[in-house]
């Protein structure tokens, strides 16, 4: 039996981002998110500042962080994919 053209093998190569990418992007996801969530809350702040400040703080990490590792999941996936396309197209 040739193993190399039996159809019966699958290699599945997951990509997956290192654990130092992902954590200097979400890093500076939430930096930034800081920055901008302090910027909000300086601009709509009203009676007390600090809870407002806070509250835009705290939404403003939540979305960000969410949407940037909702992105790095489907990235790792897409290129897995890719990655599996292109291994099939060889043979």
């Amino acid at each position: 039996m040739d193993l190399q053209n039996s159809s019966y093998i699958t290699i599945i190569l997951d990509m997956i981002f290192s654990k130092k990418f992902k954590f200097i992007v979400y890093f500076t996801v939430i930096l930034l998110s800081i920055y901008i969530g302090y910027i909000l809350g300086i601009t709509f702040c009203s009676e007390n500042c600090q809870l407002t400040i806070l509250l835009n703080i705290s939404i403003t990490i939540f979305v960000m962080v969410g949407g940037v590792f909702t992105l790095v999941r489907l990235s790792e996936k897409s290129i897995t994919e890719w990655n599996n396309d292109n291994y099939y197209e060889k043979d």
